[in-house]
């Protein structure tokens, strides 16, 4: 009889098939997205545009780029010691702003990795759009302390 030899599962191909699934499931949250707003005629896109403070194309522009676009902003903000959701509250056009500044940025993956390996390195605001705006943002809430 033979021994029963279970499989263990290698690590290094969960991760890869974990990373697959993931960007499999965002591109299909994307998809819909685009669906979503394929299906309004040019009015409705116009106004929801307007309700949130974009222009109709860069309301297009966001929904192709998918709800974690801005998630680097996030994180950065968290190293910050930085609000997120106050700041939204109380800002919310600056927050978009940011939002959307970080949604088209062409350093994310500079960014990614810094904030992975030397969170509180300034170098980041050598290539960030937002580095202004976190930096008053920042001075503001010392201040308020």
């Amino acid at each position: 009889m033979l021994a029963s030899n279970p499989v263990k599962p290698n690590s290094m191909f969960n991760g890869v098939f974990t990373a697959i699934r993931d960007w499999m499931r965002r591109r299909r949250m994307i998809r819909d997205y685009r669906r979503r707003l394929d299906a309004c005629d040019q009015n409705e896109i116009a106004r929801i545009a307007q309700d949130v403070g974009l222009s109709s194309s860069e309301l297009r522009e966001m929904a192709e780029l998918g709800p974690d676009a801005a998630k680097l902003m996030l994180e950065r903000m968290a190293v910050l010691h930085l609000d997120a959701n106050a700041l939204a509250k109380r800002e919310p056009s600056t927050m978009r702003d940011m939002q959307r500044l970080c949604s088209t940025c062409a350093s994310k993956k500079r960014c990614q990795l810094d904030l992975m390996l030397v969170p509180n390195d300034p170098a980041w605001r050598q290539y960030c759009p937002n580095a202004d705006t976190l930096d008053a943002v920042q001075s503001e809430a010392a201040s308020v302390r």
